[in-house]
C-alpha cells in the first residue's frame, strides 16, 4: 500500500517536487495559501487540503517548502499547522531554507508530538525541481534520514547528511553565500569588460576557458545576454538566504566581509523592485549604476544577415 504525503508549499519548487511524488504513486495531500496554485496537483489525483492541519492529518511523511521562517512556524506549528494534527511516527521533511535556530524549535516541537523532524532545504533550483534532481542537504537524526530516504530519492539525485537539527540549514546557508558571491561578481567582471567594449560572447569565451569557468556561470550566462530573467530562483529569496547567512555567521562569530557587501546589491537589487525576478537580475542594478548592458549581439547580427 502506497505510503500517504502531506504536501505544503507549492510555488516555483513545491509545485514539480509535489508532482514528483504524485507520478512515484504516493498519496498526496496538498495545501497552498493560493489555492489556484494545487489545480494542477488535483488534475494529476492529489487531494486539495484547507489547511496544513488537514494536509498532515494521517500521513507518513509531511513535506513542507514555504518562503521563510515565519511561514514555516506558521504551517507547522501555528494555529492551523501540521502539529495539531500529526500523528506519532510521522516525518516532517522541512525543505524551507530558515533560520537553523527556528528549525531546531520546531524540532523540539514536533518531537514532543513523537514525530521526527529533517531540515532538508535542496539547490538545484526550479529545473532541478521538474526533474527530480536536486540535492538535498539534511540535519537531524540519521535513522529518521534514512527511513526518509524513499521520498527524498523521487525528489531529488543527491542526499547529503549533514548532522544534527540545524546542520542541513547551515550548510545550506553556506553554500548560497559562495553562489550569491561567485553569481555577483560574474556580473561585475561583465560590467565592466562591456563598459569597456568587450562583447560578452568574448568575454564569456575568455572565461570558459580560465579557471574562473563555473557550472553555475555557464547555465546563467545565456540569460543574462538574452536579458530573461524569468525566476528560476527569486531574488528576493537569494537576498534572504544570504541575509540569513550573515545572521549566522554573526551569531558565530565568523568575520564574512565580501558576502556583507554582496547582501547589501541584492538588497538594493530588490528595493528597485527586482525582487520576483530571477536572482541574475542582479546584473541589472550593476549596469544601471555603469550606464551599460551586458547583451548579446550575436542574434542581431544574424537577424541583420538575413535581411
Amino acid at each position: 500500500m502506497a505510503q500517504s504525503i502531506g504536501f505544503i508549499g507549492l510555488g516555483i519548487m513545491g509545485q514539480p517536487m509535489a508532482l514528483n511524488l504524485v507520478k512515484a504513486g504516493y498519496h498526496l495531500t496538498v495545501f497552498n495559501r493560493t489555492r489556484g496554485k494545487a489545480e494542477p496537483l488535483e488534475r494529476a489525483g492529489a487531494r486539495v487540503a484547507r489547511t496544513p492541519a488537514e494536509a498532515a492529518q494521517n500521513a507518513d511523511f509531511i513535506v513542507s517548502i514555504v518562503s521563510d521562517s515565519a511561514a514555516s512556524e506558521e504551517v507547522i506549528s501555528g494555529k492551523d499547522g501540521v502539529l495539531q494534527t500529526i500523528r506519532p511516527g510521522a516525518i516532517v521533511i522541512d525543505s524551507a531554507t530558515i533560520s537553523p535556530v527556528v528549525s531546531r524549535k520546531l524540532a523540539c516541537q514536533t518531537a514532543g508530538r513523537k514525530a521526527s523532524f529533517l531540515d532538508a532545504p535542496v539547490t538545484g533550483s526550479k529545473h532541478g525541481a521538474e526533474k527530480g534532481e536536486l540535492t538535498f542537504m539534511v540535519g537531524g537524526n540519521r535513522e529518521t534520514f534514512e527511513s526518509a530516504m524513499p521520498v527524498l530519492e523521487e525528489l531529488g539525485k543527491k542526499h547529503i547528511y549533514c548532522g544534527e537539527h540545524g546542520a542541513g540549514l547551515s550548510a545550506k546557508l553556506a553554500q548560497n553565500a559562495i553562489q550569491s558571491t561567485m553569481l555577483e561578481i560574474f556580473c561585475e567582471g561583465f560590467v565592466l569588460a562591456a563598459k569597456s567594449g568587450v562583447r560578452p560572447e568574448v568575454m564569456f569565451e575568455i572565461v570558459q576557458n580560465s579557471m574562473a569557468r563555473s557550472t553555475l556561470t555557464d547555465f546563467k550566462a545565456p540569460f543574462i545576454f538574452k536579458g530573461d530573467f524569468t525566476p528560476y530562483f527569486p531574488l528576493k529569496w537569494m537576498h534572504k538566504d544570504v541575509t540569513l547567512a550573515m545572521e549566522a555567521a554573526f551569531s558565530k562569530g565568523v568575520p564574512m566581509p565580501v558576502t556583507a557587501a554582496v547582501k547589501e546589491v541584492y538588497g538594493s537589487a530588490r528595493a528597485q523592485g527586482k525582487g520576483d525576478l530571477d536572482y541574475a537580475a542582479v546584473c541589472t542594478f550593476l549596469e544601471e549604476l555603469a550606464g551599460v548592458k551586458v547583451r548579446s549581439t550575436e542574434g542581431k547580427k544574424a537577424e541583420s544577415g538575413k535581411a
